[in-house]
């Protein structure tokens, strides 16, 4: 009976370890996630100034506006990594290890994030941290309903705010959640929903794809 759970534990620990090598885990997630993290500490308040159809003139945006793409996109990518015949038999415990890093993955994000605004108490790493969910979450939840093509979304979302959310120089319309200062109730709320939505879309696409 020892011998029999030794070997179950065994096996259980070698699916798991090849499970993160097909979802690319140890290699294009853990890099993307250091990238993020370096780049945050990096960028910190440095803006560029880019062109608006909603403004005339001073269109100042953040380096690190497009920094959550960095956890969305390879994260995408790493879910999108599959060996569909290898999965068709376990698809139940699939959808909850793909449920568990979508999750986790913006945690840790998240809790990178809080170790960099530790750092350099910079509030623009509150704003990306908050911006990671609600376009990790985007993407998420666009991947369940466009499939590969969802990662489009969250880009186009980036873009949408800094062509046209500014309702002037200095303010921002509310619903370019992304955009809006740290500490903002209803952006907050929006990240919140979002990553929320997000992972439960993962787990009801997982259990469908093979």
């Amino acid at each position: 009976m020892v011998r029999q759970d030794q070997d179950r534990r065994l096996c259980g620990a070698a699916v798991v370890t090849w499970w993160l090598r097909v979802r690319l885990v140890p290699t294009v997630l853990m890099s993307a996630l250091a990238g993020y993290t370096l780049l945050l500490l990096t960028v910190r308040d440095g803006t560029v100034i880019l062109p608006a159809i909603s403004v005339n003139a001073g269109n100042t945006v953040p380096l690190a506006f497009f920094l959550p793409l960095l956890v969305a996109g390879p994260l995408a990518h790493c879910l999108d990594s599959r060996q569909p015949h290898a999965e068709l038999t376990g698809i139940r415990r699939t959808a909850w290890r793909d449920t568990v890093l979508a999750a986790a993955s913006t945690a840790a994000a998240l809790a990178l994030t809080g170790l960099v605004h530790a750092v350099t108490s910079a509030d623009v790493t509150l704003q990306t941290g908050r911006n990671t969910l609600f376009l990790t979450g985007l993407m998420l939840t666009a991947r369940a309903v466009l499939g590969r093509a969802g990662i489009v979304v969250p880009l186009g979302w980036v873009f949408a705010v800094i062509l046209l959310g500014r309702r002037t120089s200095s303010t921002f319309h509310s619903w370019a959640v992304t955009a809006l200062p740290p500490g903002t109730g209803h952006a907050t709320a929006a990240a919140a929903l979002s990553v929320t939505a997000g992972v439960a879309a993962t787990f009801i696409t997982a259990r469908k794809l093979p």
